[in-house]
C-alpha cells in the first residue's frame, strides 16, 4: 500500500472565519493602519476618569456606520442626570416610575433587567461612591410585533460595552403600555470595575440610535417597498411631525410655497403620501392650496405640528390613566391666569428621561386637567388631596445671579466653583439673612448655571467652570420683558378647616 494518503481520507477543513455566524467583524480585519489605530486607542484619554486602557482597545468615540433608505426605523431620547443630591432622588423616582403598574405586555408592573435576568430595584439603585452622573435612554423601535424588547435591549447594551470600552452596569424595562412599545434603558456612571463611565456626545445624540437601527435591521431584516409604503401611509394622516413632513420643509421656498414641479422632482418623497400629507396639514389649517399646482405654508408650521403633537400625547397619557371621556380632557396653562380648584387624581412624570412631573387633577364639573409640577411641588401633593392652583408671573433674576456675574467679571469673566469655595473660606457665610455652609452656596450656584446652560446665557468650559457674559443680570431682566414667566403656585387646603375659619 502506498505511503501517500487518499484526500478522501484526509479529515475535512472548514475555516472559521471571524466571530459568530462566520461573518467577520469590521473591527477584526488585519490591516496594518487598523492596527496602529488599535494600539493608540489603548491609551484613549476618557474625561473625568484619567488616563488608563480602554478595554480590548475599543475606541471611546466609534464610527458608527450611516444607516440606509431600508433600515428599520428607531427612535432615541438620552439625556444624562447629574448625581448630586437633587439627582439621586430623581434618579429613584425614575425607576419607580419605569417599573409603575400596566406596563408590561399582560398588564402587570414593570420589572427591571439586565444581561443575567431580572434586576431589584433598591439593588441596582443603591449608591456608589463617586458616581457623577447616570445615563437614561428611551428606545422605541418602529417595528415591534416581531421582536422581543427584553433581547432587543441586552443586544443594544452588549454592542454599547463593545463601542464604549465598558461592562456597564445597567438596567432597563419594557413597556408596552402605549401605542409605540419602548424599552427604558438605565446606566450606571461607574461600570463594573469601578471606572468612571463617559459618553461622547455624537454618540448620545446619533451613535446609539443608528446600533439600534442596526441591531433591528440584523434582526427582521431590511424593510422592503411594501414597508417603506406602509410607513408613508400611517406618516401621512399623523397630528405631530413627520418624515415627510421634514422632506417637505426641504422643497419650501423662502415665500413659504410649494409647487407641483418641485414635489415631482422630489426622488425621496413619494408623491401619492406626499399628496395625502397635503391635504392632512390642509385640515389642519396649515397649508393652503393657491392653486391647482401650488399650495402655501403656514409661518411657523412645523413647530405647530410639534405642539400639536405635544398636545396629543399629554390627552394620551391621561387618557390611559382615566379612561374616561376624552372631551372632559382639559390640559392647565398657567399663563391664563385661571384658577383651578379640584382633587389629586393621579401623578406621574411629564418627562419619561427627566424630573418634571405631572398631576391630573379632577373638578366638581366632571372635568380633568393637566397640570405640570416640579419635583418640589409634586414630593407635597398626595392621591386625594384637594388642591387649588393658580400661576403668578416669575422673574427672571434669581439671588444667585448676583453673586455669579459678581465673582464672573472679577475673574475675566469665568465662573469657577472651586475657586469661589476656596475664596469663601470654610467658615459659614450669610445668606439672606441666615448662616450657610459654602459648599450649599456652590451647589446652588451650580444648579443655577446648568439652568443658564439650558437658556445658553453661559458656556460650560472643560476644566469645570462657565463662561458668564458681562452683562448677564441685565439680559435676564431683558427677557423679563420680551419673554415673560409664571410661576405655577399649588396650595394645599383641607375642606372641612376652611369651611370652620
Amino acid at each position: 500500500m502506498s505511503g501517500r494518503r487518499s484526500s478522501d481520507d484526509l479529515p475535512l477543513f472548514r475555516p472559521r472565519i471571524g466571530g459568530r455566524g462566520g461573518q467577520i467583524r469590521g473591527d477584526r480585519v488585519p490591516t496594518l493602519k487598523r492596527g496602529v489605530l488599535q494600539r493608540l486607542q489603548r491609551l484613549e484619554r476618557v474625561p473625568g476618569a484619567g488616563t488608563r486602557k480602554v478595554r480590548r482597545g475599543h475606541p471611546v468615540a466609534p464610527h458608527v456606520r450611516l444607516p440606509s433608505a431600508t433600515s428599520r426605523r428607531c427612535l432615541v431620547k438620552a439625556r444624562y442626570v447629574r448625581m448630586d443630591a437633587r439627582g439621586a432622588g430623581a434618579a429613584r423616582l425614575h425607576l419607580r416610575y419605569i417599573e409603575r403598574e400596566g406596563v408590561e405586555r399582560d398588564g402587570s408592573r414593570g420589572r427591571l433587567f439586565d444581561a443575567q435576568g431580572d434586576v431589584d430595584r433598591d439593588v441596582f439603585g443603591a449608591e456608589i461612591p463617586g458616581e457623577k452622573r447616570q445615563f437614561r435612554f428611551i428606545v422605541s423601535p418602529e417595528d415591534t410585533d416581531d421582536l422581543d424588547l427584553r433581547d432587543y435591549a441586552q443586544s443594544i447594551v452588549r454592542q454599547m460595552e463593545h463601542d464604549l470600552g465598558h461592562e456597564l452596569t445597567w438596567a432597563a424595562a419594557a413597556h408596552h403600555n402605549t401605542d409605540n412599545p419602548h424599552v427604558h434603558i438605565v446606566v450606571r456612571g461607574i461600570d463594573r470595575d469601578g471606572h468612571d463611565v463617559y459618553i461622547p456626545e455624537q454618540y448620545m445624540a446619533h451613535g446609539l440610535r443608528h446600533r439600534a437601527m442596526e441591531i433591528a435591521t440584523n434582526e427582521l431584516g431590511p424593510r422592503t417597498d411594501l414597508d417603506l409604503a406602509r410607513h408613508f401611509t400611517r406618516e401621512a394622516s399623523r397630528e405631530h411631525l413627520t418624515v415627510i413632513d421634514r422632506r417637505l420643509g426641504e422643497l419650501v421656498g423662502v415665500d413659504g410655497r410649494l409647487d407641483m414641479a418641485s414635489l415631482a422632482a422630489a426622488r425621496s418623497l413619494p408623491r401619492p403620501h406626499a399628496m395625502a400629507r397635503l391635504q392632512t396639514l390642509d385640515r389642519l389649517g396649515l397649508v393652503t392650496r393657491d392653486s391647482p399646482t401650488s399650495w402655501r405654508f403656514e409661518e411657523g408650521w412645523q413647530d405647530r405640528l410639534v405642539s400639536l403633537g405635544a398636545r396629543n400625547d399629554i390627552l394620551g397619557r391621561m387618557h390611559h390613566v382615566l379612561r374616561g371621556d376624552s372631551r372632559a380632557y382639559r390640559i392647565f396653562d398657567p399663563i391664563t391666569g385661571d384658577t383651578l380648584e379640584g382633587v389629586v387624581k393621579h401623578k406621574g412624570l411629564h418627562d419619561e428621561l427627566g424630573t418634571e412631573l405631572y398631576a391630573i387633577i379632577g373638578t366638581s364639573r366632571g372635568e380633568a386637567h393637566y397640570v405640570r409640577l416640579d419635583q418640589i411641588t409634586a414630593d407635597q401633593l398626595e392621591q386625594g388631596q384637594r388642591v387649588r392652583v393658580s400661576s403668578i408671573v416669575d422673574t427672571w433674576v434669581k439671588a444667585p445671579d448676583h453673586a455669579i456675574a459678581a465673582f464672573a467679571a472679577a475673574n475675566r469673566g469665568i465662573y469657577d466653583p472651586v475657586a469661589h469655595l476656596r475664596q469663601m473660606g470654610p467658615g459659614p457665610v450669610a445668606v439672606a439673612g441666615r448662616q450657610v455652609a459654602p459648599a450649599e452656596v456652590i451647589a446652588v450656584n451650580r444648579r443655577r448655571l446648568e439652568r443658564l446652560q439650558q437658556y445658553k446665557l453661559v458656556t460650560p468650559l472643560q476644566h469645570g467652570g462657565w463662561q458668564v457674559p458681562p452683562g448677564l443680570v441685565s439680559q435676564l431682566r431683558d427677557r423679563e420683558r420680551t419673554h415673560p414667566r409664571h410661576r405655577l403656585q399649588v396650595e394645599r387646603f383641607d375642606l372641612g378647616r376652611d369651611l370652620e375659619r
